[in-house]
């Protein structure tokens, strides 16, 4: 099938779930929340970029241990997973540092953009809003937002005062890893004080898989140079389960805020903590000198040294984190000035790798970041917001397997974003400039003038309807890693080098989109439908390739940092139908393709290092951008009948086999989803009883965005269930 074909069958297919799952899981009309990805104050129906927003019961049904996983139903989102305990979300094919995580509008500054094995330090159970905005948004956040935001808001720091004592606790639990999780939240206030406090606690084992966990390619080539490979996977494969993917984690906030007539002033804390296994299999080190000091054994003597070596091999991630946030917004009552917003977060993370039972490379993250935003109207013309943001990031890591030195990182943007609406159409304008400086311990800091601009013209139909076209110009970057990381990743099993003449990335960017949108109608004049086309075409692209060869020392494949130009283009689209009863029928789709328009050229240090360079026919070049997702479509039909609801979702994901040089191809699946509520009313408490039956068909899914793809799959068949009171 050519490409041609496929992205007609991705739009065909799919032009009939909405922009929000929040929709998708009930027949109640959603209250209009406006969401913050914008400074100025507008529901997600009436931004101009494609925006979803999941929340309310629909975003417990999807809550999940991982962002990625939380996330991954989501339209243009998929998971990039590393095992049970990290999964990080991949947005129309970009992450890592072209997807901005927030907390409530500011980064969240882990160490998640530096490595796929690192999770993000955010509990998805405890979110009360998820806002995604796909496509870039470095106009508003930066140039780590040139391909999209992923906006959690937690409620940590009040705006209002509660009328009354609140909150909610709830239980779960899964039989796909047996995790047991709990979360509670509590607010309440008197007077003009508002206050708030959370927790969450996660335990879960090994994730269970049908099948064995690392799955071997045919290349006699490689077979031929690495004759006892096979042997070294085989020693950590496991049947039935992904071994050393358990994970522990427990976190708590508090929050309070002084609310005025004119607005408020807030502060809260959070701590987490979270320790997570990295699959065996993946950290390959010191096997062949595990083999030769064997040699010889009987099988029986081998056997039990090798579960001995499987566990002493065994990596793990401890990681842990304390934030602090303020935030403040005053009102004026002025006719021009509307509001001025001031953000100021604080993040000391840090993580221990520990390998062996005993600690290893030590990575922490000290960072600053402040936002300052005005926004104004002058009454039918033009209205706006400008914004200065100020960051400072203190990065290293220390250790053996120390593959990145110690940095800092600051950065200064001024923005401005304008729209004004006359009749039926509504026009966006935006500017930023931006400095960014990356200074590193021992080599020359590297500075970067970034500037970006942004237009997008909206044509409504109707009230309810409209058109919109976009076309944007971002810059970005290259980060710490990027430019100077030289040395062996272990938890990735590879080699990774930097490369210090890197340009920035330069991409413009076209969008075109329809959005339907009427929950206050009746009949076929109720559908929401939401279909978005687009094309990235980016100079400069920054990414890790491949080489194809080894790094003798450490045996391990070297990946090099690199620019080359790139084009992405996709659709999404959805749409749901409500039907008589309660019921409704959902048709969704999404689909990415990426390629390299220029050839390779690496500039890695060649002779600087010991390198064994692997010829295998077809795969040596490549034109196709790694670990892109899938073309995915599907079927949801969902019933609420007020008490109870149900929906059952299947997902149909393709073959992906433009894998890129040296990368393996993933198959498809088919992935079959059941869920359902039961709202119950005890005395002066709600309850909600709820379950989810995930990959019922106990599908192998080898996610093709995972650089952990062959070493672990996503979880087989699961039923979570659980229980959730609301004061």
């Amino acid at each position: 099938m050519n490409k041609t074909s496929k992205l007609a069958l991705a739009i065909a297919g799919a032009l009939t779930a909405p922009a929000s799952y929040a929709a998708t899981n009930t027949g109640q009309p959603l209250e209009e929340v406006n969401v913050t990805v914008s400074p100025l104050d507008k529901p997600a129906d009436a931004v101009a970029a494609p925006v979803s927003v999941l929340s309310g019961d629909a975003l417990r049904d999807a809550a999940s241990a991982t962002l990625g996983q939380t996330l991954q139903s989501q339209p243009g989102v998929t998971n990039a997973s590393f095992g049970g305990g990290v999964g990080l979300p991949v947005i129309r094919g970009q992450s890592a540092n072209r997807v901005k995580v927030l907390n409530d509008n500011l980064d969240v500054a882990d160490a998640s953009n530096t490595s796929s094995d690192h999770a993000a330090s955010i509990e998805p159970l405890l979110a009360e809003r998820i806002e995604i905005l796909r496509g870039p948004a470095a106009l508003r956040y930066g140039s780590g937002a040139i391909g999209g935001v992923v906006n959690v808001i937690d409620g940590r720091i009040p705006t209002a005062v509660p009328e009354e004592l609140g909150g909610a606790l709830e239980l779960r639990h899964n039989n796909g890893n047996s995790q047991d999780a709990g979360v509670f939240r509590l607010s309440g206030g008197a007077g003009q004080l508002a206050w708030y406090l959370d927790g969450v606690y996660r335990d879960s084992g090994n994730t269970k898989i049908p099948g064995l966990a690392i799955i071997h390619h045919e290349d006699e080539h490689r077979e031929e140079e690495h004759a006892g490979g096979a042997h070294e996977e085989e020693e950590f494969n496991t049947d039935g389960y992904v071994g050393n993917t358990n994970s522990r984690a427990h976190g708590y906030s508090g929050g309070a805020s002084w609310i005025t007539d004119s607005g408020f002033v807030g502060l809260s804390v959070n701590r987490l903590e979270n320790n997570y296994g990295i699959p065996l299999g993946a950290h390959e080190h010191d096997h062949v000198e595990h083999d030769e000091e064997h040699a010889g054994e009987t099988e029986e003597e081998h056997a039990e040294h090798e579960e001995l070596a499987a566990g002493e091999d065994a990596v793990r991630i401890a990681m842990q984190q304390t934030r602090y946030d303020l935030k403040g917004e005053h009102h004026f009552s002025s006719e021009y000035w509307e509001k001025l917003s001031v953000r100021l977060g604080y993040n000391d993370y840090e993580h221990v790798e520990i390998d062996a039972g005993e600690p290893g490379t030590r990575f922490t993250n000290e960072a600053w970041e402040s936002r300052i935003e005005l926004t104004h109207d002058n009454g039918g013309a033009w209205r706006g917001a400008y914004g200065l943001q100020l960051t400072d990031k203190d990065f290293a890591a220390v250790g053996d397997e120390a593959f990145i030195q110690p940095s800092n990182t600051r950065s200064a943007g001024l923005f401005t974003m304008k729209e004004r609406t006359w009749g039926d159409w509504h026009l966006d304008l935006g500017g930023r400039v931006e400095h960014v400086t990356v200074d590193p311990e021992q080599d020359e800091s590297a500075t970067y003038n970034l500037l970006g601009l942004s237009s997008t013209l909206q044509y409504f139909l109707a009230e309810h309807q409209h058109l919109s076209f976009g076309a944007t110009r971002a810059e970005r970057a290259p980060v710490a890693e990027e430019l100077f990381a030289d040395g062996a990743h272990l938890a990735e099993a590879r080699y990774i080098e930097g490369e210090e003449d890197l340009n920035k990335e330069r991409s413009f960017n076209l969008e075109l989109g329809y959005h339907h949108h009427n929950e206050e109608a009746s009949g076929w004049h109720a559908a929401r439908v939401e279909a978005n086309l687009f094309y990235n075409r980016v100079t400069d692209y920054i990414y890790a390739a491949n080489t194809g060869e080894e790094n003798l020392a450490e045996e391990l494949p070297v990946y090099a940092y690199t620019n080359r130009d790139a084009v992405f283009y996709g659709a999404e689209a959805s749409v749901r139908f409500p039907l008589a009863g309660g019921h409704y029928v959902e048709l969704f789709g999404d689909s990415v393709r990426a390629s390299f328009t220029s050839d390779l050229d690496l500039h890695h240090g060649e002779g600087e290092a010991d390198h064994a360079h692997e010829e295998s026919e077809g795969r040596a070049y490549s034109r196709d951008v790694p670990r892109m997702p899938p073309l995915r479509a599907g079927l949801a039909l969902g019933g609420d009948y007020g008490q109870w609801n149900w929906e059952w979702r299947t997902t149909q994901a393709a073959a992906q086999d433009r894998a890129g040089a040296f990368e393996e191809a993933t198959d498809g699946y088919t992935r079959m989803d059941l869920t359902g509520r039961y709202n119950l009313k005890l005395g002066n408490t709600d309850a909600v009883l709820f379950a989810s039956a995930r990959n019922l068909l106990d599908e192998e899914i080898r996610n093709s965005t995972s650089l952990l793809r062959d070493f672990a799959p996503e979880m087989g068949r699961s039923v979570e269930a659980g229980v959730r009171f609301i004061f």
